[in-house]
């Protein structure tokens, strides 16, 4: 294992980041640990900027409206949340595994499989996100209105914080939820770094077990610190406002 340290400008705002990977090739997975904590360092930012202008963040334990959006991930973080599954005891896996099955079921009862793209098909990505809200559907790890995976939550649910009253995010698409700004979208970017021809690979998160079963191995076809600039890559192709 070798680690690298540096700084980044995001936002105009030095970071201090740091990176721990295996020397030799390895999956995508082998940096989530950090790119998790590096997603936390941006989203911290962007709520200390938001107090700045006088604003509080609205989300709280036991609100778990946005846990019933539609969450994309990317392969990588598929085989983790499986992984994190099989780690459970018997009965708590199977239960939760019980709650994935009903959302598919639920989703397919209603015709909605995934569609659009968060980078090339917005419009249509939006409209089934909006779609899929509507259905209700919780995710498999919310439990008493709390996220039960919090440490090891998506990528994407670390970067969704609202500053608008709760009972707003209940509604969604009707204009009154005020989303808290992130400089960078750390889920796409990382989401890119790991696929060979630099395109974000996604996927509700209700469909991670079934991807995983059926490609339970990820690309081993690179170096740590090759999959390392491979994100940092990513992450120049922002535009200049926020790198």
């Amino acid at each position: 294992m070798i680690t690298g340290q540096g700084i980044l400008k995001i936002g105009g705002v030095p970071m201090k980041v740091s990176f721990t990977s295996p020397e030799g090739p390895c999956g995508a997975e082998a940096l989530l640990p950090d790119v998790q904590r590096f997603g936390d360092q941006i989203t911290n930012h962007a709520v200390r900027q938001v107090e700045g202008q006088g604003l509080k963040v609205s989300c709280a334990k036991g609100c778990g409206a946005c846990c019933r959006q539609m969450v994309p991930i990317s392969p990588t973080e598929a085989r983790h949340l499986a992984r994190l599954v099989e780690q459970m005891s018997t009965s708590r896996a199977a239960e939760v595994r019980a709650r994935f099955e009903g959302a598919r079921a639920r989703m397919a009862g209603a015709s909605l499989s995934a569609s659009g793209h968060p980078d090339t098909e917005k419009a249509a990505y939006r409209e089934y996100g909006l779609a899929y809200f509507r259905q209700g559907v919780a995710c498999p790890f919310l439990e008493a209105e709390s996220c039960s995976i919090h440490k090891d939550r998506p990528l994407v649910c670390r970067e969704y914080l609202v500053t608008s009253p709760p009972e707003g995010c209940s509604v969604l698409g009707s204009g009154q939820v005020r989303q808290v700004p992130v400089a960078l979208r750390v889920w796409a970017a990382f989401g890119r770094s790991a696929s060979p021809s630099r395109t974000l690979e996604w996927m509700p998160l209700i469909n991670a077990l079934d991807y995983a079963k059926r490609y339970p191995k990820s690309r081993e076809d690179l170096s740590g610190p090759k999959r390392i600039e491979a994100l940092l890559r990513e992450i120049q192709t922002l535009p200049p406002s926020k790198v």
